[in-house]
């Protein structure tokens, strides 16, 4: 069964303006390690202490992350909203996904979902999911060809404007999220990540639950990359 951050919650017409019945977590989001991390990468994105950092935060909370994430009532709100205003895709990939909380619902809304996190030990408690394929990989390179990739989804995600630049498809988008907006320890605000993709993207942005969604749309026109796999 996957778990029950996924179940259905409220009507799509709904997931904006109706909170959980619980309070979100108190996470001291903006003193956080994953925060300061983040934070670093944006600054110098070939930061190898900040890039190690969150591998030994989320390897560690690997065991216990899925019994505390599907606690949180709504987790995946944000993600059901983003997707409800997104144009269809014949296959998404997913970043950091964890123990899959956002990965029913993204798998109910695209074909075929790659679900992708750094962690094995994340990948170990998800569950199977009519398709979706399930793999690690790493943000700062992602095993994908140039402009190839129609659609990125991330709840609470590690945001590496390199690559995702490098792999999404002309008017590809961009779905970013996180599950208790500013009160998120990877929390990035959208006027960054607008900045970070490029001003000439599309942007759209809104809460549910909890939580933030951003949705960024990339140029129809994309400049070539210097790299390729």
């Amino acid at each position: 069964m996957p778990p029950s951050t996924s179940s259905a919650g409220p009507a799509p017409g709904d997931i904006d303006t109706v909170l959980p019945a619980d309070q979100a977590p108190d996470l001291d989001a903006a003193a956080h390690s994953s925060r300061l991390a983040q934070q670093r990468i944006l600054a110098s994105p070939k930061d190898a202490d900040a890039w190690r950092t969150l591998a030994a935060t989320y390897a560690e909370q690997a065991p216990t992350w899925r019994e505390w994430s599907s606690a949180q009532h709504g987790y995946d709100w944000p993600v059901r909203a983003g997707l409800a205003r997104a144009r269809p895709a014949p296959w998404a990939l997913e970043l950091c996904c964890g123990t899959g909380e956002a990965t029913a619902a993204l798998a109910a809304a695209v074909p075929v979902v790659v679900a992708t996190d750094l962690h094995a030990g994340m990948l170990a408690h998800c569950d199977d999911l009519p398709g979706v394929r399930w793999r690690t990989a790493d943000v700062r390179a992602l095993p994908y060809a140039d402009h190839t990739v129609p659609l990125i989804v991330a709840l609470n995600g590690v945001f590496h404007p390199p690559e995702v630049q490098r792999v999404i498809a002309p008017g590809g988008q961009v779905l970013w999220c996180t599950a208790f907006g500013p009160g998120t320890p990877l929390y990035v605000a959208p006027r960054q990540l607008h900045q970070r993709l490029g001003t000439d993207w599309g942007i759209a942005c809104g809460r549910a639950g909890h939580g933030q969604w951003t949705l960024l749309t990339a140029p129809a026109s994309r400049p070539s990359s210097r790299r390729s796999h």
